[in-house]
């Protein structure tokens, strides 16, 4: 990349990922997808949530992922601290991209549902084995609440219509 594509931060430089459509909104889900929403890249955290892996065996698992995408969305990732490097060939889920675990298993429930996907992976409790689903709980009351029970409410004039 050229020094068109640096950016200053604090006292250091880092590579700035072109963007061919960045979004012009303050919102956390335009953020979140300016970094993940890009093809192939949550599959490729889908990957490294069942397993650190190298180049060549994430390559094999994403067939059909051109070398050069995968070698930019894996650093991507590392520059957004998503993913660290275990050597020089390997690559493992930072604490930040395992956050994302529950964002690809509710994904994963939604295909399943409206598409007749077939699970690629199951969610288990680590500590008893037992599978894990999702749900929403009310912060002032603590009842599971249903989507049929899920309003969403604007934070900023103009954010949600």
């Amino acid at each position: 990349m050229g020094l068109q594509n640096l950016k200053q931060c604090g006292a250091g430089w880092y590579r700035a990922r072109t963007m061919s459509k960045p979004y012009q909104l303050a919102c956390p889900v335009a953020r979140s997808l300016e970094v993940v929403g890009d093809r192939w890249t949550l599959l490729i955290v889908r990957e490294l949530l069942l397993a650190p892996l190298r180049y060549s065996q994430m390559q094999a698992h994403l067939d059909g992922i051109p070398p050069n995408l995968l070698a930019d969305r894996l650093r991507l990732l590392e520059d957004e601290g998503i993913v660290e490097r275990m050597d020089p060939r390997g690559y493992a889920l930072s604490a930040k991209g395992r956050e994302l675990a529950p964002v690809l298993d509710a994904l994963a429930v939604w295909g399943m549902r409206h598409y007749d996907e077939p699970p690629s992976a199951l969610a288990h409790h680590r500590g008893c084995g037992g599978s894990v689903r999702l749900t929403h709980t009310c912060g002032t009351c603590g009842a599971e609440v249903g989507l049929d029970e899920l309003d969403l409410v604007p934070q900023r004039e103009g954010r949600l219509r």
